[in-house]
Parts: C-alpha cells; structure tokens; sequence
C-alpha cells in the first residue's frame, strides 16, 4: 500500500513556495494599480492640453460665440495612430458651436473654475472614452456664462501603455520570485541532505550494530532527536547484553543439573535391584527440583534485568503487610528444619511505591537464603522499620559472611567457600536486581549480637 504521508521537503516548499506566489500576486495586483493610474495621470493631460488648445479657439463675434477651427486644423485634431478622438464645444443654452453633437454630460457642477478639468469615464456608441471637460469663459468678463469645452479618446494608448508598464514590473519580479523559489527549493534539498546522509548512515547499520550515531555534521534542530536515538540504542545495547548474558548462565547452570538427570536415569536403567531403583529415582526426583529451582530463579534474574520492562506498573503498598504475608509462607518450611521465623511487626504501615511480585521475590530469597545457611535450632527475623525511610531487614544466626565476601555475595553464582550448602549463588543476586529496579539500597553486615548475618534493604519514600 503506498503510503501518502506528506514528506518534509514538500512540507517546506509549500511553506515558503506559497508566501511567494502570494507576494507575487500582490505585486502583479499592486503594479496593475499603479500602471492604471500612471497612465490615465499621463494621458488625461494630454487631453487636458488639446481641450485647453480647442478652448483657445473660442472667440465673441458680433455677440455671438464661434470657434475658429479650420479643416486642416479639424483633421489634425482628430488625427492619433491609436484611438478614435471625439470633442465638442457647447454653449450655455445647449447649442453644440463645434464637434461632435452627441456626447456625454460631466457630472461636476458648472461652477468649476476656469482652467481646472473634469476628468471621467464615459461611452460613445459601443466605444469606452476618457473624457476631459472645462468650463472655458468668453473673453467679454468673468460674468459671461461659461462654454463647455470637451475632449475624449478611446483607451486603446493607455491600455497599451498599462501593459507595458505592467510587463516591466511584473515580469521582473516573476523573474525574481522564480529565483527566489529555486534558491529555497535549493536551500532546502541541501539542508535536508545531512537527513539523507543519516538516514543513509542508519540504513547501511548492521543489526548488531547499536554503537552510538556520531552527531557531527548534524544541524542543531535534529540533535535532540539522534540525542533520543542513542539513548534507545543504549538501552537496547544493555538489554541485548543482559540477554546474551542470561543465556549463557543459563546454559551453564543448566547443564550440570540436566547431565545428572541423565547420569542417574541411566544408572536406575542399569539397577535390577527395587531398592537400588528406589535410590537412583530418589536423586532423579532431588536433581529435577533443584533443575527446577534454578530455572526459576533464573526466570526471575531475566524479569529483573536492567531495561527489561516489567509486565505492570509500580503501586503504591503497605511494605509491612507484604513482609508479614510473605513470611508466612516461609513458616512451615523454617519449621521443618528446625529453624525459628519469625516477624517482628512495625508500628502503623510503612507505605512505599513498588511492584508487588518482584518485591515479594525479593523477600523470598533473603528467607530463603537464611533458611539455607542457618543451622537446626537457629533463628530468623523478618522485620519492617521507618529509619527514616523505609528499610526491610532480614536477620539470622547462621553462620555468617565473612567481612571480604559480603560485597560479593551479591554477584551472581557466587557461594562463599567452605559453606557445604546446595544453591545456585542466585538469590542475593536476585535481590539485589529487585532492589535496584525500585531505586533502593542492599548490604550484608554482621548482626548486632555478633554471629550470624544481617540482610538490609532501604527504599526511596513513596512519594520520592
């Protein structure tokens, strides 16, 4: 399906290309104005002059009124390369002394001063006339009525002037818009190359390849963006990388476990004795729980990896409610080893903002981790304080981390030397990613009564 989405580049030439064509319609408009009247301004006086020279003409003879206008001088008035010229002189009363009978009136009043016409659009016959009119007194007093003289062409000269001077300014400025339009058009498809370079650049980029694109030769409006890409591409960088990494653990923790699930069916194949069987099935059933445990608990390290998003939103929680419930789950379990779990209750709720499961993961394997490495008859402490920020503490009197192992006792598969205790080296580890991913702190440190280990975890106030 093709896709009509509007590009960029066309996005920007109808933005600049229409104010353009809008300022070059204005002047065109603007430039017809102006031709229009530089026109009827160049040939109304010339029209004024030929009514004042018919005016001149005028004489009083024996009372009357005449115009001494002789053929040759009626032929050269009539006389233009271009447009037909009409005039008429008329007395007072009506009387047309001299041109053409049939003409149109002015529309100014009479009282006009001498010398000052009266220019205005007319029609004679089908024919459209610039038309000049003046009030020419006789030469027996200013009390004398005033002769109408008029004069009128048709606008063939002054349309053809209009056109010119509409051609040299129009035609000029389209030249130039269309430069100006070239130039943008050229301005654009160079600035926009540097998009073409990257998109290019990104293109021809291996899908392995998430190493940061260089922001040389990037225009300023655009770095935000490939800032924002790289940031991405960091990110996926890491959860690639975490990824890679889970799955080689996971193949290694994996194979030990799986190859004595083998060792021990092939071995109870072999046995013809039901006691020898029992045995062998016996430690196939211990290695597919232990398979079990592990690759739930690595299930549970990828959920927490760095830029692994989780599967719901944090919530606002009671943090000592969630340690009660999940301590109760661990009773029966402490009971069987002959271990005493107990939680201590906090006053009031400690409320914080988390994720519910992972943060009841989390207090499973400190439990978990305590249980395995206390002795029949010890003692475990769950309890939830405000110090002054919320601070979830695991407790035991088992037999301790050494000052030097207990930075290292949170990385994975680690297990302090000498232990003799089955695990993976996960759990700490586990709850330290937990606690990471919800912006808190975790150590180890030595019990106040001096044996045994001391988990801590603090998290940010709920509304930090």
């Amino acid at each position: 399906m093709r896709d009509h989405s509007p590009t960029l580049r066309g996005q920007l030439l109808r933005r600049l290309m229409l104010p353009l064509a809008a300022v070059w319609l204005l002047s065109a408009a603007l430039a017809f104005y102006f031709a229009e009247r530089f026109s009827n301004l160049a040939y109304d006086r010339s029209l004024f002059d030929s009514t004042r020279s018919l005016a001149a003409l005028i004489r009083v003879v024996d009372h009357g009124i005449t115009v001494d206008l002789p053929s040759q001088a009626k032929q050269i008035l009539r006389y233009d390369d271009y447009d037909r010229i009409y005039y008429q002189v008329k007395l007072p009363d009506g009387k047309v002394i001299a041109g053409d009978e049939v003409f149109p009136s002015p529309p100014a009043d009479p009282k006009v001063s001498a010398n000052r016409p009266i220019y205005y659009d007319a029609s004679i016959g089908a024919r459209k006339v610039r038309v000049a009119s003046l009030y020419w007194p006789t030469d027996e007093g200013a009390q004398q009525p005033k002769v109408l003289v008029q004069f009128a062409e048709t606008l063939v000269k002054r349309h053809i002037l209009m056109e010119e001077i509409v051609a040299g300014i129009a035609m000029p400025q389209l030249l130039i818009i269309g430069l100006a339009a070239f130039a943008v058009w050229f301005g654009i498809w160079n600035g926009l190359s540097s998009l073409n370079r990257l998109r290019a650049a990104i293109s021809n980029r291996s899908h392995r390849d998430l190493s940061p694109i260089s922001e040389r030769h990037i225009p300023l409006e655009i770095r935000p963006i490939i800032h924002s890409i790289n940031e991405l591409m960091e990110r996926l960088s890491l959860a690639m990388a975490a990824q890679q990494r889970f799955i080689a653990d996971a193949s290694h923790q994996l194979r030990t476990p799986l190859a004595g699930l083998q060792a021990q069916a092939e071995l109870a194949l072999r046995q013809s004795s039901p006691e020898a069987i029992r045995h062998s099935l016996l430690q196939i059933c211990i290695s597919a729980e232990r398979s079990a445990h592990l690759a739930k608990q690595l299930l549970t390290l990828a959920r927490t990896e760095p830029g692994v998003v989780l599967g719901e939103g944090f919530e606002p929680l009671d943090l000592a409610a969630l340690a009660r419930e999940v301590t109760g789950q661990w009773v029966v379990q402490a009971l069987k080893k002959g271990i005493d779990l107990g939680f201590e209750p906090s006053e009031g709720h400690i409320m914080i903002k988390g994720y519910r499961v992972m943060l009841a993961e989390l207090l499973r394997n400190l439990i978990d981790n305590a249980v395995k490495y206390s002795q029949a008859g010890g003692r475990i402490t769950v309890s939830v304080t405000r110090d002054p920020q919320p601070v979830l503490i695991v407790e035991d009197n088992g037999i301790g981390i050494r000052p030097e192992d207990r930075e290292r006792v949170f990385d994975r598969f680690y297990r302090v030397l000498g232990s003799n205790v089955d695990g993976s080296g996960l759990g700490l580890s586990i709850a330290r990613e937990i606690t990471l991913r919800h912006g808190g702190e975790i150590w180890a440190e030595e019990p106040s009564g001096g044996s045994g280990t001391r988990v801590v975890v603090k998290f940010p106030e709920l509304g930090a």
